[in-house]
């Protein structure tokens, strides 16, 4: 071992052959630059592991994180209901529009109904009808489906066309 100076290999020698730091181990340290001195084993045994306190403030952040995604499922399970909504009274409001186009044109007039969906929502249609509006011989027709949500809430969509005699 002539890597080692005198002086370094005198501060060695307190190493005995029982060690499991032989000296190559310690010639490869040195040639890597790397502490001579040895670790204590308690600093060895005080860096292994999480504390308990480690362990729970990861088990909270996790606990946070999971209920913002259960928040999350539910907006978007109510969003896609709503949407469901809007769609079927977009559907029932065209059904009428269609259905009015498709009279005669002096039975056209005002009038409203009700349609139940599936999911047992009631969509009320009301359309009004306005006679030589925007020109003579046509009939403008403003049609609203209105309903209410599970929740309790009124919601309602309007259509507008127009006929001509």
């Amino acid at each position: 071992f002539y890597l080692f100076k005198r002086r370094n290999w005198r501060t060695l020698s307190h190493y005995d052959s029982s060690d499991y730091w032989t000296d190559t181990h310690l010639c490869l340290e040195r040639l890597m630059g790397g502490n001579m001195i040895k670790p204590h084993k308690d600093k060895l045994l005080n860096v292994k592991g999480f504390t308990l306190i480690e362990v729970m403030i990861a088990i909270i952040i996790l606990a946070v994180g999971m209920m913002a995604m259960a928040l999350l499922q539910v907006t978007a399970i109510r969003g896609g209901a709503f949407a469901n909504q809007v769609t079927q009274a977009s559907i029932y409001g065209q059904d009428k529009i269609e259905e009015i186009k498709n009279l005669n044109y002096p039975s056209v007039g005002n009038g409203n109904d009700t349609v139940t969906s599936s999911n047992g929502i009631v969509y009320t249609r009301t359309w009004i009808v306005t006679t030589n509006s925007p020109y003579t011989g046509s009939k403008t027709i403003d049609l609203t489906v209105s309903w209410t949500g599970p929740q309790g809430q009124n919601h309602n969509i309007s259509f507008s066309t127009i006929v001509y005699d």
